[in-house]
């Protein structure tokens, strides 16, 4: 997996490597809809999975809001490397953060986590590449887990040409990285094959001027 992202690695690896190594204070984001979901996936959740955790930001919030063992893996290894520093400056939750891709999850259990996060990442996967992650998520899930998904917005017809967006194929986008282009009904028909969506929410971040949806999925029985 790790080579066709290369570049995505070193753009984060650029971003992360900048960082001031600070931790959240408060049980809340700022953002009143995402935090909805963050205490949602909390609610009675001991051991929580962030798969492409980045610098751990909403591991470090789950573990305000309760969790106790809070796992992080990541493609970039500055990413990991900041989250780590960050850990240490926590006074609640146990951190284990790891550096590597969807071969990491190998080394969970079946039915280990009592829930996931996928924040801003399995539409920055090839389609192959997030079908096998849904898989090992669904399998290290424990009977009624959990997932967080947050995925970007939907970008038209009409602003792919206007932002000179390299179309891959079909609706796989070269943003600079990689997009899966799905629309909503797309997604909500991509989850459905394995889990129960309980709710769908539209996060507005008005620093970006541009709107991420989240889906409440719930492991089907």
């Amino acid at each position: 997996m790790n080579n066709k992202y290369d570049k995505c690695v070193n753009e984060w690896n650029n971003i992360f490597s900048k960082e001031i190594p600070n931790v959240p204070t408060k049980s809340t984001s700022g953002n009143e809809t995402l935090d909805k979901g963050i205490r949602w996936i909390c609610n009675g959740t001991e051991k929580i999975l962030d798969f492409g955790c980045g610098n751990g930001t909403m591991l470090f919030l789950c573990a305000i809001n309760g969790t106790k063992l809070n796992i992080g893996i990541d493609l970039s290894e500055k990413a990991i490397e900041v989250a780590e520093k960050r850990a240490e400056q926590m006074t609640q939750g146990e951190f284990d953060f790891s550096q590597g891709g969807i071969d990491k999850l190998k080394n969970i259990d079946d039915s280990e986590v009592d829930a996931v996060i996928l924040s801003n990442i399995i539409d920055n996967l090839y389609p192959d590449d997030a079908e096998v992650l849904m898989n090992e998520v669904e399998r290290v899930l424990k009977e009624n887990g959990k997932v967080l998904v947050k995925v970007n917005p939907y970008v038209t017809t009409e602003q792919i040409s206007e932002w000179n967006i390299k179309v891959v194929k079909d609706n796989l986008l070269d943003d600079g990285l990689i997009l899966w282009n799905n629309t909503t009904d797309e997604w909500i028909k991509f989850f459905e094959r394995k889990f129960d969506i309980r709710q769908y929410e539209e996060i507005y971040y008005p620093e970006y001027e541009q709107y991420n949806r989240m889906f409440w999925l719930v492991k089907r029985i």
